[in-house]
């Protein structure tokens, strides 16, 4: 497979029993064993919940989300919250994220981001959940760094880096001023 994969030809949807996993094949032993072994059994014990990606009826990618908080003074004062007067700020975190490796880099790793940021902003309608948080392996600090997450500065050494995306721009761009303040 070579060229983009239009987003139109992809389907995703939660991870079930009926779904099959055993062709999919990442570039990570760690993600595939996580998926095949590990999601559905995570899933029932309700510690977070995994999407699949589907092209041509094979299966070609997945994320996977649970809760997280991100600390105070590990978000940018730009983010608008100098006398926060809490600790922690809500979040949920992107806690996998892969694709098959004969789909790299062909927009599907993208597709999944934001479904996974869609999704995000779907629970803050019914939750506080102000950040979306990702430990990201070094090599994909670039990919989401494209689409606004920030590195947590006092964690920029470690092997997966802590990058959040602050959601409240994301909602303020997509609705009016006005039903922002109906909240």
């Amino acid at each position: 497979m070579s060229g983009k994969i239009s987003w139109d030809e992809l389907e995703t949807s939660p991870l079930t029993k009926k779904h099959n996993l055993s062709s999919f094949n990442s570039s990570s032993f760690e993600l595939n064993d996580f998926l095949k072994d590990d999601a559905l059994i995570n899933q029932e014990h309700l510690l977070n919940r995994s999407y699949v990606c589907f092209f041509k009826s094979r299966m070609i990618g997945f994320f996977t989300l649970t809760t997280d908080t991100i600390t105070a003074k590990a978000v940018s004062k730009s983010d608008g919250f100098d006398n926060y007067k809490y600790a922690k700020y809500p979040a949920i975190k992107i806690a996998r994220l892969a694709v098959d490796k004969r789909c790299e880099r062909r927009g599907v790793g993208t597709h999944l981001l934001f479904a996974a940021i869609g999704i995000a902003l779907s629970i803050s309608e019914h939750v506080g959940c102000r950040y979306i948080t990702v430990d990201s392996k070094k090599k994909s600090v670039n990919f989401y760094e494209k689409y606004n997450f920030a590195i947590v500065k006092t964690r920029k050494d470690m092997d997966f880096i802590p990058m959040y995306l602050n959601m409240y721009p994301v909602i303020k761009e997509m609705r009016p001023v006005e039903s922002l303040n109906d909240w």
